[in-house]
This record gives structure tokens, sequence and C-alpha cells, in this order.
């Protein structure tokens, strides 16, 4: 009983933390960047990014006081939703001041990609790939929140400060999806050498 009340209180506090990234300098998401391998390196070297997502939880199943992850016996599970999470997050780069104009994109700090439909591909963004689920998939009984996972090698750009972009289709309602970025934040940055 001890260690279900500790999973659930660190799962709480995981998914607070988690709750406080911005959504482009405004509005709040629960997904973001939880560690990188590396935060600097030259074109060429290997990065493997980590995504925490405190909104990715399997939905709820089961009678009110018996609910649990549809697929588990037990663990945190998202009330109101029949949906499943979301099978991956697009990961762009983007010069690091770029990244910062993004805090005044819209009445909520939520900003639309230009390109409909999917992460920016386009100047100025370098797109890097899929963020997914680790390999084996998430284990909710766990009480750890959902994490992606992508590697990508460092592109061949202008040496600099970059930060990531997430593209979230979760995020905003609409087809377009959102853009999230919070450049202020170190685990964000990239420098390019």
């Amino acid at each position: 009983m001890r260690r279900r009340i500790r999973t659930l209180l660190l799962a709480t506090t995981e998914a607070a933390l988690l709750a406080s990234v911005t959504l482009a300098g405004g509005a709040h998401a629960a997904v973001g960047i939880e560690s990188a391998s590396r935060h600097a390196g030259a074109p060429g070297s290997s990065v493997t990014l980590t995504l925490g997502c405190g909104f990715c939880f399997p939905p709820c199943v089961g009678p009110k006081g018996q609910r649990h992850p549809k697929g588990f016996e037990h663990g945190p599970c998202m009330l109101g939703t029949k949906e499943d999470p979301p099978a991956w997050f697009g990961i762009s780069l983007l010069p690091r001041d770029r990244a910062l104009a993004l805090a005044d994109c819209g009445e909520q700090g939520i900003c639309p990609p230009r390109e409909p439909l999917g992460p920016p591909r386009r100047a100025p963004y370098t797109y890097l790939g899929r963020a997914v689920p680790p390999p084996g998939g998430n284990d909710p009984g766990s009480g750890d929140p959902p994490r992606y996972r992508v590697g990508f090698t460092v592109p061949d750009l202008r040496p600099g400060a970059y930060a990531y972009a997430i593209w979230c289709d979760a995020c905003a309602h609409g087809r377009k999806g959102a853009l999230i970025s919070v450049a202020s934040s170190p685990l964000w940055r990239l420098t390019i050498r």
C-alpha cells in the first residue's frame, strides 16, 4: 500500500512539473523536453532527446473508484477521453532568437505551424524527426509519466544557439496542431559548434 501511495504521489508531482511547460511562452501544456544526451556538438554528433508527457496516459476504464488505464491493472489514466495517447511528436530545431519570438505568438501563446498538418520543415526550422515511445512502450502501472524519444545527428547548420520546437497535434484544436518551445530553458537548447 505504501508503495502505491508513493508511486501515485511521485506521478502527481512529475505530472505537475510537466504541466508547467509553456506552450510557446503563454498557454500551458504537459509535454516538454525531459533530457538530452548532449546540449552542444559539432554537425554529425549524435543526440538522443527524451520528452515527458503528462497527458499521454491511456484513457481510464472501469467503474468509479476502480478506474485504471486501458490495458493495465493499475496506474494513472486520463479521465474524460477515449482516445489513445499521441503516437508521436514532431521535433524541429530553429535559431534560439526565432524560438524566443514564439512567446509573442497568438492570444494564448499557441503558435500554429505555417505548414499545415505536421511539424514545420522549412526555414528557419530544421526537421529532426519523430519522438516515439521507447521500445516496449510506456508502462503506466509504474506511475512514471509517458516518455517519447528521438535520436538524430546535429545538422550541418551555422554555428550558434538553437532551440527545440515540439509539434503537437493534440495540444490545440484544429488540424494544424501547435508548436511548443521554451527557448529560455537550458533543456530546450542545442549549441551547434
